[in-house]
């Protein structure tokens, strides 16, 4: 832990270090619920697409999503990260949908995306929590292939459609994407049984920040940003941690539910009666 703090307080100095000065008036870091860094500032180095999990507040939350949006800023530097959340109510029910998300959520994601990808020189990376998860799968899924090119990379945890779609992004590249789910919990199983290990992701947020940095820096080797406005850190990103395999569809149904006990098949009606006397007897 105190290697990975190091390498993100060196990242951190380098980067800040090198920042162009018309940037700096624009440095900000992720505070509160909400972000809309994108519509507010216009295009930046780094656009960050966010949806956040079921009931959480604004459009960032108040877990996994801050936290992901300052680890960027803290390898890039804030004034060259966008956070954008998607503005949607993620309610409890809205999880039942086709597809495990709301049509509004999703087509507000794709819509930021879409006006992400209008950014000549930007890198797009994009993540999701729980339904945000799901609301990322299909938001992704729907996108013309331009525009899903124009993704650099895609982290989604506590992922509700994780078995549903094979463990990838239908569509998307599987080597630009890392799904996150904790062993035991049985959401990724495409169930709904939410249980305490389902609200433990933060821990997870170190990895998924390691994991986009060093594709967008892999990305920028072969396109880097134009007019020499970034410098790269001589510093090498930490491997990414490994991450525990999700929860086979077996185990859906938790060992807590009791066992339903076997129904007798009795059709005719003397034989019903036979039955409700064995369990209440009748009075003499």
């Amino acid at each position: 832990m105190i290697f990975f703090l190091l390498a993100f307080a060196s990242l951190c100095v380098a980067v800040i270090s090198a920042l162009p000065a018309s940037l700096q008036p624009r440095q900000q870091w992720t505070v509160g619920y909400w972000a809309h860094e994108m519509s507010e500032y216009g295009c930046r180095p780094i656009i960050f697409i966010w949806a956040k999990a079921t009931i959480e507040p604004g459009n960032m939350g108040n877990t996994v999503g801050p936290l992901l949006s300052d680890g960027l800023k803290t390898v890039f530097g804030p004034a060259n990260v966008a956070t954008q959340g998607v503005d949607y109510w993620g309610f409890i029910e809205t999880n039942f949908y086709p597809g495990g998300a709301p049509p509004w959520g999703i087509y507000d994601m794709q819509l930021l995306l879409s006006a992400a990808s209008t950014c000549p020189d930007s890198k797009i990376v994009a993540a999701g929590y729980s339904q945000g998860a799901a609301l990322t799968h299909r938001a992704i899924e729907g996108l013309s292939d331009a525009i899903k090119s124009r993704i650099i990379a895609v982290v989604t945890f506590g992922d509700t459609q994780t078995f549903q779609d094979g463990g990838r992004i239908k569509g998307y590249d599987t080597n630009r994407t890392l799904i996150i789910c904790n062993e035991g919990d049985l959401v990724c199983t495409g169930t709904l049984y939410v249980f305490p290990v389902h609200f433990d992701y933060v821990k997870w947020v170190p990895t998924a920040t390691y994991y986009l940095a060093a594709k967008l820096l892999e990305d920028a080797i072969v396109t880097p940003w134009p007019n020499g406005s970034f410098i790269f850190p001589a510093v090498t990103i930490p491997p990414i941690p490994s991450i525990p395999p999700a929860p086979q569809p077996t185990d859906a149904v938790p060992s807590s539910l009791p066992t339903l006990p076997p129904i007798p098949v009795r059709r005719d009606l003397d034989s019903v009666v036979e039955v409700l006397s064995e369990v209440h007897p009748l009075d003499p």
